[in-house]
């Protein structure tokens, strides 16, 4: 992967992550049901592996991750 499309990944990545936070903030206000509950940690945790593969300069991982997280919170934003 060049340097232009892992700067463009990371970006991505970014707009995916802002995109959950937003979703889970909206949800936030919401009394949700044990399963509902278990998302929203999944989401979290999808979140910090994202994050922490980024970290490390796994820009392809971090981006799939963060794919995933916001899936779930688009999913559970509209229930």
């Amino acid at each position: 992967m060049s340097e232009e499309q892992a700067s463009n990944q990371r970006q991505s990545t970014s707009e995916l992550l802002s995109a959950t936070d937003a979703n889970l903030k909206q949800i936030s206000s919401r009394q949700l049901n044990a399963t509902q509950q278990d998302c929203v940690s999944q989401i979290r945790k999808y979140i910090e592996q994202a994050k922490a593969a980024e970290k490390a300069g796994d820009v392809q991982r971090a981006h799939n991750l963060a794919s995933k997280a916001v899936m779930l919170s688009d999913d559970l934003a509209k229930h």
